[in-house]
């Protein structure tokens, strides 16, 4: 999976999530149509049910009685007739069979404004009020249509339920189903993520031991002959009166070989190895130290009184980020806090300069790069180094209100 294409990682991860919103989808829509088919089914059987008991009422003449309707009763409940009842003239119960949904004083106010002829659920049964006109001709045009007796049919709808309990069922199982799905995209989507960063990093930590090792043995091989250097050309300046040519010929010398030390230095610090001696330290008083002769107004109103670090690695990440931003400030001001936020101990630097272009920000914690015609291009590199060495980060950025801001969080170690 490392060595996959990328495209390919991805499209797994969408095929996950495409299948589970596909699958609910259908499932919901499935449903639905269920839905339609047991209203359906309900109503067919509030139709045979009631054709059954007015074919039964018409053999028993008419106008049956509670025994004759306990016998309709036995006869249709294996279709899911549960009650019956014959109303009078004034809307009661002349006689009934079975047991009743609601009590029968209750249930009379409730048959009072029921719709006719349509089933409607109460509790586990469907009613059906059977008020149905007899439509046959009469035998004489002034004779109006006669009316036959009302009914109250109550019956358990056993298919439409269990069609409803199957799509419920399917639509349980498929959102289940889905939601697995969706899990698993986004355990994709968040192993991908690291994966990558890890992959990234893994890349930039074997190319920076590369050139950490190329470094250090550059720099040793730089130090002897120019500690060589330097020391010849400071006695031969020493030796020449001042204003001779020569003589600034070997200051310049002298100067020149002091740059190439501070790069060597640079150079072996970067490569140097990843061990940290971490002790308890003061955090405010290491900013005040690592500001010591530079113009740096500091805030440590938020510090914490102690903090577990390696005090010189992070008085030289403390030194570096100053000095770069008087540098960039020039004759502006430079402020630096220091304080405690989510558990983490922070440094944040920023300057009153022009702050960074937008090319160059994603670049200047990159090795040998550098705005500064005097710099090596290894301080913030080194810096990230020591920041990450701790398990803590370093950030760039350009402050809203102007300048650049340099922010470095640590968390709490063990010393």
């Amino acid at each position: 999976m490392a060595n996959a294409n990328p495209i390919a990682r991805w499209l797994l991860v969408a095929a996950a999530l495409l299948t589970g919103v596909a699958l609910v989808a259908t499932v919901w829509t499935t449903r639905s149509g269920v839905g339609g088919a047991s209203e359906a089914l309900e109503r067919g059987q509030a139709d045979l049910l009631r054709e059954s008991v007015r074919a039964r009422f018409a053999e028993a003449g008419g106008s049956p009685g509670a025994d004759e309707l306990a016998a309709i009763l036995e006869d249709l409940e294996p279709d899911g007739l549960r009650y019956i009842a014959m109303l009078d003239g004034a809307g009661a119960i002349a006689a009934d069979a079975g047991t009743p949904s609601s009590p029968r004083d209750s249930l009379v106010r409730e048959l009072a404004g029921a719709r006719p002829n349509v089933p409607q659920r109460v509790g586990g049964v469907l009613r059906l009020v059977d008020r149905r006109i007899d439509r046959r001709p009469p035998r004489r045009r002034a004779r109006a249509p006669r009316r036959a007796t009302p009914l109250v049919n109550e019956f358990e709808p056993h298919v439409a339920d269990q069609l409803r309990r199957s799509a419920n069922r399917a639509l349980a199982i498929g959102a289940i189903t889905a939601g697995g799905l969706l899990v698993i995209a986004l355990v994709l989507f968040r192993w991908i993520l690291r994966r990558d960063a890890l992959e990234r990093r893994l890349v930039e930590e074997r190319r920076l031991a590369s050139l950490g090792q190329m470094s250090a043995v550059l720099a040793h091989e730089i130090r002897n002959p120019l500690a060589s250097l330097k020391g010849n050309a400071q006695m031969l300046a020493r030796g020449l009166p001042d204003g001779d040519r020569t003589r600034a010929r070997a200051d310049r010398v002298v100067a020149e070989a002091v740059r190439l030390e501070a790069l060597t230095t640079d150079l072996l610090e970067f490569a140097r190895s990843g061990a940290i001696r971490q002790e308890a330290v003061d955090p405010a008083a290491l900013l005040r130290e690592a500001a010591s002769g530079m113009p740096v107004d500091i805030d440590a109103a938020g510090a914490p009184p102690g903090w577990s670090l390696d005090r010189e690695r992070v008085r030289q990440v403390l030194i570096n980020l100053l000095e770069n931003a008087a540098w960039a400030a020039g004759a502006g001001r430079v402020d630096a806090r220091v304080t405690q936020e989510a558990g983490q101990l922070v440094y944040t630097v920023r300057d009153h300069g022009p702050g960074f272009s937008e090319e160059d920000l994603p670049r200047i914690f990159e090795p040998f790069f550098t705005g500064r015609t005097d710099g090596t291009g290894l301080g913030l590199a080194v810096a990230r180094r020591i920041v990450e060495l701790h398990g803590g980060s370093i950030t760039a950025r350009n402050h809203p209100s102007g300048g650049a801001e340099m922010r470095v969080a640590l968390p709490r170690g063990r010393g």
